[in-house]
């Protein structure tokens, strides 16, 4: 670093400058409210309107959960597993009821179907002893 700035001391800058001046002169003008501006944000500053810019989206998240939480309550929602059924103990048997059910239900249809078999049979043998 020492090198650079022993460099640059040794280095002859050229130094650019303007002699013109120019042929308007410019003044420097902060731009302010015009005046029906000025007499809208009077006219707003003393009525008690309330400007709205649209919707605050994290306002409304805000309100819709309160109305979520005041509705569950209102509906007594929190204490749903309270109004569950109880589990009854009783289900192993109540399974091997509807199993025997299901065996009995199959051994009438099986009879059921020998039965119209035989009577079919035996109208056969009529219609073809008698026909």
């Amino acid at each position: 670093m020492q090198e650079e700035t022993e460099i640059e001391e040794q280095m002859n800058f050229i130094l650019l400058s303007s002699t013109i001046k120019p042929a308007v002169a410019v003044t420097a003008r902060v731009p302010g409210p015009s005046v029906e501006e000025q007499e809208m944000w009077d006219n707003c500053l003393l009525s008690d309107e309330i400007f709205d810019a649209g919707i605050d989206h994290a306002a409304a998240a805000v309100e819709e959960r309160k109305r979520l939480e005041r509705e569950a309550t209102d509906f007594d929602i929190w204490r749903g597993a309270d109004f569950l059924p109880e589990e009854d103990p009783n289900d192993g048997e109540l399974l091997l009821d509807e199993l025997e059910q299901d065996d009995i239900l199959s051994e009438l249809l099986q009879n059921a179907r020998m039965y119209i078999s035989i009577q079919l049979i035996s109208h056969i043998n009529a219609y073809c002893v008698f026909g």
